[in-house]
């Protein structure tokens, strides 16, 4: 890979003009009710736009043969049209005579129309802010700045840009005696965004443009903090050879961590207080301890309840939606189809009486954490004529375990409501001790658990009596996509685990849709497939999180859950097609 080349551009400094001649200019040209922001606004806009300025000044000043000078060209008129768009009124309000760019020095002809010099992109550098960062919190009656003697100064990256020497600021109320930092916030405020920057490093501080930056580019292109940080580091922090800046991969590591708690815990409406100085790897232990909470419900998920069939086009029951509907075709007279005799309820008046239906989905995907085991040690002893260093030595007595695998209970709409790790195996003991966990109660428990193992779920709830605890509140499904391969061998789970029977046996599972013509036909109520479309966007992260300690492993799963809410319409893309 050739190495890519920031080759920077010339810069013209900031046009040198006298406050007082650019004010008797603005008096003399602009109306007297012109605001502060509209000049500097057309200020800016001159300065931003040089090439077009060297353009409109080429074409004042003919040179060749058969060329015209034009004062009004239409470079200018362009350039006009914008900022009348962007003030939304006449632009001859602003100023009466075209000698802006001449005031303040934007032009590459003097005043006789002698060429000087092709005018360069303007620096900024001159007019740049003087940035603080201090405390957002004002909850003290008397809170008291740090001593100048105590102020340190730091690097501050907001977005891309980097600024250098910029004080960090702290208070300190001179009653209570609370001690307020600039990052240190509860998350629990009426907009979440009342902390404006992070510490990353003892000299790095970044704004939370830069922190979600890096949340949402290891979201989005599956990145580990050191791909993103050799992304930034090329990209931004050498693009300026006189503001270079080298953040590492524990910098952005911090800043993905502290940004996912606040965000998690703000969308949780949870208060996150932990101690200070702690190491990172215990921040995601315990941040995980309190916000790694389970529970999802909405209308995707759920379905009103059915008590008999709108349809039986089939007797078989191990006939399926989207394979075996095809004969008879529906048609209107569907409305006059009597109720199923094999119906669990008789009359479509106790549907009032019954809670919405609810259904999960199970998975698991291969893969998992590094556990280490330390099972020994041994000692050293060093001695000098002033010390004695005693130095201990962890010995690996077997290599490193790892967890087997991770099952995920996922919502049809495919939010993530639970997950768990298995270190040995995805064996249906292991699953069903799951379930007890995250469904402790009866009115907990959802109506239909759909894994592609359901049959084998079955069969070892009856064999170790839970069976008896399950067969209450839900039913064990196969997901749509292995059903039609566990059909054709196994008894058992054509009997019971179809996910949309033909035959009326589980009207809720099925629903009557129309397409955009009106014609009716046949969808499943659910989306089964929802834990493999899930499984297949996390499979990106493996090689990250097959290298992560387990307390980092589990935040950085549960912070991709989180935000994975925002991408259902992705992942509900299977069973919501026309059958």
């Amino acid at each position: 890979m050739v190495p890519g080349v920031n080759a920077a551009s010339m810069q013209d400094s900031f046009p040198d003009v006298t406050f007082k001649a650019f004010n008797q200019f603005v008096n003399a040209n602009f109306d007297t009710k012109v605001s502060l922001a509209t000049v500097l606004m057309v200020l800016f806009t001159m300065t931003d736009n040089t090439d077009l300025l060297n353009l409109h000044a080429r074409q004042k000043h003919p040179t060749c043969d058969g060329e015209y000078a034009s004062n009004t060209t239409g470079w200018m008129k362009s350039l006009a049209r914008g900022i009348k768009a962007r003030l939304q009124s006449d632009i001859k309000i602003l100023f009466t005579k075209s000698q802006f760019a001449q005031c303040v020095s934007l032009s590459p002809y003097d005043s006789q129309g002698a060429f000087q010099t092709k005018l360069h992109p303007v620096s900024y550098d001159a007019i740049q802010s003087v940035k603080t960062i201090c405390p957002a919190s004002v909850e003290c009656e008397d809170i008291k700045s740090t001593k100048i003697r105590d102020v340190p100064k730091v690097k501050l990256i907001t977005g891309t840009s980097v600024y250098h020497n910029v004080a960090v600021l702290s208070g300190k109320c001179s009653k209570c005696k609370s001690i307020y930092y600039a990052d240190h916030e509860h998350v629990m405020k009426s907009n979440g965004d009342s902390i404006r920057y992070l510490k990353i490093g003892r000299e790095i501080w970044v704004d939370r443009v830069f922190s979600n930056a890096v949340i949402g580019g290891m979201y989005s292109f599956h990145a580990s903090a050191a791909a993103y940080t050799d992304f930034w580091n090329d990209a931004y922090g050498n693009a300026n050879s006189t503001n270079e800046i080298k953040i590492t991969r524990r910098h952005i590591w911090q800043a993905f961590i502290q940004e996912s708690t606040r965000s998690v815990a703000f969308e949780s409406k949870l208060h996150l207080e932990l101690d200070d100085n702690i190491p990172i790897n215990e921040v995601t232990t315990q941040a995980f301890s309190i916000l790694g909470e389970n529970g999802h419900a909405c209308s995707e998920c759920t379905q009103p309840f059915s008590a008999t069939p709108e349809y039986i086009p089939q007797q078989d029951p191990a006939a399926v939606v989207g394979v075996d509907e095809n004969d008879p075709a529906l048609d209107d007279s569907f409305d006059n189809i009597e109720p199923n005799a094999s119906a669990n309820h008789q009359t479509d008046n106790a549907n009032a009486d019954y809670a919405p239906v609810k259904m999960v989905v199970l998975d698991g995907i291969v893969m998992g954490p590094t556990a280490m085991h330390v099972v020994g040690y041994s000692v050293s002893i060093m001695r000098s004529y002033m010390v004695q260093l005693v130095v201990f030595v962890a010995v690996q007595l077997r290599s490193p375990a790892k967890f087997y695998c991770v099952e995920t209970i996922c919502a049809p709409c495919g939010v993530v409501i639970a997950w768990t790790k298995f270190d040995k195996s995805e064996s249906p003991t292991n699953i069903l001790n799951f379930l007890e966990d995250i469904y402790p109660t009866e009115e907990s428990r959802p109506d239909y658990i759909c894994i592609d193992k359901a049959c084998l779920l079955l069969r070892s709830s009856i064999a170790n009596g839970s069976w008896d605890m399950w067969s209450k509140t839900s039913r064990f499904i196969v997901d749509s996509y292995h059903y039609i391969n566990h059909r054709t061998t196994d008894y058992i789970c054509r009997k019971w685990c179809n996910p949309a029977p033909l035959n009326g046996s589980a009207p809720n599972l099925v629903v009557i849709a129309y397409d955009k013509q009106g014609n009716p036909y046949y969808k499943r109520a659910y989306n089964t497939q929802a834990c493999e479309q899930l499984n297949s966007w996390l499979g990106g992260f493996e090689s990250i999180l097959k290298r992560m300690t387990p307390g980092n492993f589990n935040w950085f799963l549960h912070q991709k859950a989180k935000r994975d809410k925002g991408t259902n319409e992705t992942i509900n893309s299977d069973d919501s097609d026309d059958m």
